[in-house]
């Protein structure tokens, strides 16, 4: 469960309980780091957006959003147990970085209607952080 804590000098907090591994995240400033049992994984700041949304992996308890892991080269629209809208359902192939980076950028202009409230990245710098990190999850 997400947890915000705009503490003195806008200090934000971000706590994610990962039941069903043995992780958990916390996140206090950049970089972060994820503490599993198979080791140690810096997440970095630009993703902590998306953290707010998405687990990393399909075993972690859902949020508002699919997991994260194997996005790249996954058929769009297609991570199990998950409701897309119509928008992201009428589009074909898969994700893939070129078409990730123009969806993260502007996702209601890639896909009108799409459920995802974020409104986009505007750094191509931060989407290129968050695209090589998403590399990281096969």
């Amino acid at each position: 469960v997400p947890f915000f804590d705009g503490g003195s000098g806008m200090t934000r907090r971000l706590v994610l309980a990962l039941a069903q591994t043995s992780a958990a995240l916390t996140v206090i400033g950049t970089p972060v780091a994820l503490a599993s049992s198979e080791g140690e994984i810096d997440v970095p700041e630009p993703v902590e957006t998306c953290l707010a949304c998405h687990t990393l992996t399909a075993d972690e308890p859902a949020l508002e959003a699919p997991p994260l892991q194997g996005v790249i080269g996954r058929r769009i629209a297609s991570a199990p147990d998950y409701q897309y809208s119509a928008a992201l359902r009428k589009l074909e192939g898969n994700w893939d970085r070129d078409r990730l980076d123009h969806f993260l950028a502007a996702p209601q202009v890639y896909a009108p209607g799409v459920n995802m409230t974020f409104s986009g990245m505007r750094s191509a710098a931060d989407r290129k952080v968050v695209l090589d990190f998403l590399e990281t999850l096969k």
